[in-house]
């Protein structure tokens, strides 16, 4: 193989050190894996390679001979085996790579949506995989992300644990550059997350990740496969190890999942290590007992009913109507062939299609009703009449709640100064505000209280506006320029303003660190102040210093300007680093925002710059 290829783009045919690629089988946070060839036998490589958001690229060789070692000290049928391992290209500046089984069957969370387990065969599963636990754990190796995706199920109903990536063993080299390690941040246990609360701005912090903390995570698993029919299409769940108790498997299931299997679950994932088994052998020794259990609610009862885990039918066409696939709406005009302001006034002016003219006509004349209505003058309302409701007659329904939409809602202050600036996500009592236009609020005359039919009329004009797709204020600081002892600061670090210099940003050190970013990589946003971290080294700044800036979410983007940098021996300088999407100013608010609530990536891009944009 020639040293210059790329790992994460070797093509089927090409070799390595006599291996030959069959097809890529996919990419994990540290390394490409490849079905590969060599003497008729099929087996998987695993090829490290440094990629990104992966943080230090030194640390790539490190932690790939970590993973060989760990590897190498097991031996169990139910642990992925490791048959070689060497470094292709040129010895030194080559990658290494580890040659394993190739695991025909499905991840555990495919497993149980596509086999329709019994309550017996995932107890036995479960004992199988607590058993290689223990195994792992009896020569010093900690898997450190025992997730649903991390353990597969061959066609034979055999579970096999892969990914030991983030693997650890008894007197390795300590290469975890944050508080925690990688995990799948669902499975992470109690104590680890309260350490990271107590820790998350600590870069030196270190958590001392314990066997309970493997057993917590393998008994989130059992406790997903046996409250969720689909658990491999489950996007954004919230980590078991939060304070709320999750409700017990045999409540989710009505009665599926024996009370006694169900107990055992909630005990794996207990809020303290001291309520869980102290090893895997004590967590294995139940499941053993369980699978002696001979009645039909054990042997014969399926965890989640078939027809919970099929697909939606897909929908019925009528004789003779052709199905014509639905047009997808770019997020961004950049999307669109011919980007930039020409794609975006195409885009508008889409609108005025025929099919749209009819609900414009109705939004206008809404408003105009709206706008009538409330300009009349407000007439007392005459004193009640006491009279007795007929039994027959029903009550008279409370009267809508207002809705704020009389005037413009307050928008956020444009920018904190860097006095202002906080590491804490919690946005100040005494933030300052603007007042959207009111002169004096603190003399503004008392609202009047709106009627019945104008709060009716409000609300139709509300409604009507929305659905027409109106957007709402743009909120955004003004443009201005940095201050010069930033520009200076910024210089001094080697930090170009010029495009030279384009951080790669984990926005808030708050919503979890960069491992758990690349496991979900989405987040709710809201105003404020927050601490960002550098992913990677800019400069004579290290990866993980810490970044103070301000959030401003009410707009149509995600707009962040971060002012202050935390570097090492306890210096702050002042910097100018704005949020950036592919060069566009801001971040994307990605599908399943709500007013209030904007969702977006936890990771960006950015610009060190001398003037605001």
């Amino acid at each position: 193989m020639v040293a210059q290829v790329d790992p994460r783009d070797l093509r089927p045919g090409q070799m390595v050190d006599g291996w030959r690629i069959v097809r890529k089988i996919g990419a994990g946070t540290y390394g490409v894996v490849y079905e590969v060839e060599k003497d008729g036998q099929r087996f998987a490589l695993k090829v490290a390679c440094h990629r990104e958001q992966s943080g230090d690229p030194r640390q790539t060789d490190a932690r790939a001979r970590r993973e060989a070692v760990c590897l190498g000290k097991l031996d169990h049928r139910h642990i992925i085996r490791m048959w070689a391992q060497g470094r292709c290209g040129d010895p030194r500046s080559g990658f290494l790579y580890v040659v394993l089984d190739l695991v025909d069957g499905y991840t555990l969370g495919e497993w149980v949506r596509r086999t329709y387990p019994t309550v017996h065969e995932v107890v036995v599963l479960f004992r199988k995989l607590f058993d290689a636990l223990e195994h792992m754990h009896a020569r010093g190796v900690f898997h450190r992300d025992l997730s649903l995706r991390n353990i597969m199920v061959t066609k034979e109903g055999e579970p096999v644990i892969i990914d030991f990536g983030a693997a650890d063993y008894a007197a390795a080299e300590e290469l975890t550059d944050a508080p925690l390690p990688p995990c799948t941040p669902r499975n992470r246990s109690p104590e680890a997350q309260r350490f990271w609360n107590e820790n998350r701005l600590n870069p030196e912090a270190r958590y001392p990740f314990k066997a309970t903390d493997d057993i917590f995570a393998l008994g989130a698993d059992l406790y997903d496969v046996l409250t969720d029919p689909t658990p491999q299409s489950s996007k954004v769940r919230p980590p078991l190890g939060d304070a709320v108790p999750p409700p017990s498997p045999f409540k989710v299931t009505q009665g599926r999942v024996p009370e006694v299997l169900s107990s055992y679950a909630l005990m794996l994932i207990h809020d303290k290590p001291e309520g869980r088994p102290a090893t895997a052998k004590d967590a294995r020794s139940p499941l053993e007992e369980f699978a002696q259990f001979e009645g039909p609610e054990w042997r014969s009862t399926r965890v989640h009913p078939v027809a919970a885990q099929l697909p939606p039918a897909p929908a019925e066409i009528a004789p003779g109507q052709v199905e014509v696939p639905p047009v997808p709406i770019p997020s961004h005009p950049s999307a669109v062939p011919g980007a930039g302001a020409g794609a975006l006034n195409r885009l508008r002016r889409g609108w005025l299609r025929p099919a749209f003219v009819a609900p414009l006509v109705l939004v206008v004349l809404a408003a105009a009703v709206a706008a009538f209505v409330l300009q009349r003058p407000a007439h007392p309302a005459p004193p009640p009449v006491a009279r007795s409701a007929r039994a027959d007659q029903p009550p008279t329904p409370s009267p809508l709640a207002e809705k704020p939409t009389s005037r413009p809602a307050q928008l956020a202050s444009p920018l904190p100064t860097q006095e202002k600036a906080s590491p804490s996500v919690k946005q100040p009592d005494n933030s300052p505000t603007l007042t959207s236009g009111v002169p004096n609020p603190q003399k503004a005359s008392p609202r009047r209280v709106l009627s019945k039919a104008e709060r009716c009329a409000l609300l139709v004009a509300s409604v009507a506006w929305i659905k027409a797709g109106c957007s709402g204020v743009q909120t955004r600081p003004d443009p201005e320029d940095c201050p010069e002892e930033a520009v200076r600061a910024m210089k001094e670090m080697g930090w170009s303003t010029q495009g030279g210099t384009q951080p790669f940003i984990l926005v808030d050190v708050t919503k979890g660190s960069v491992e758990e970013a690349r496991e979900q990589n989405r987040t709710v946003w809201k105003d404020g102040p927050v601490t960002g971290a550098l992913i990677r080294a800019e400069g004579k700044a290290p990866a993980g210093t810490r970044l103070d800036g301000h959030l401003w979410t009410t707009g149509d983007r995600i707009y962040g300007r971060y002012l202050r940098a935390h570097l090492s021996g306890g210096r702050t300088v002042p910097i100018c680093v704005e949020l950036t999407d592919g060069g566009d100013l801001g971040m994307d608010k990605r599908e399943g925002s709500k007013p209030g609530a904007p969702v977006g990536s936890k990771v960006s891009s950015s610009h060190a710059v001398e003037r605001w944009r």
